[in-house]
């Protein structure tokens, strides 16, 4: 077998036990419904520093993956990058790209 595809496997199997799969999909069902996105920024849960700001982005009515894509070019981050991951100014423009859009 594929030394490497043994590896990622072993590698995803421990990301997957350390985030509550049914956690994710209850933030991002809020995120979709009624929760800002400074709400789950500065939540600081696990869950959502595991998530990668592209399924963030997409979880949002109004953005889809295309959107989603040219937001994340403008604001100079990684395609593969996680919340958790980001630098205080990354999340300080996603607040306030979204800020008021959120509430509204």
């Amino acid at each position: 077998m594929n030394r490497r595809f043994l590896y990622r496997r072993s590698h995803l199997a421990g990301q997957v036990a350390c985030v509550d799969v049914g956690e994710r999909a209850r933030v991002l069902a809020e995120l979709a419904g009624r929760r800002s996105l400074a709400e789950v920024l500065d939540g600081g849960a696990a869950v959502v520093d595991a998530l990668p700001v592209r399924e963030l982005l997409e979880a949002l009515p109004w953005v889809d993956a295309i959107h989603a894509g040219q937001l994340m070019r403008e604001l100079g981050m990684a395609e593969r990058r996680t919340v958790g991951g980001l630098s205080e100014r990354q999340r300080g423009r996603l607040r306030e790209l979204f800020g008021s859009a959120a509430a509204a």
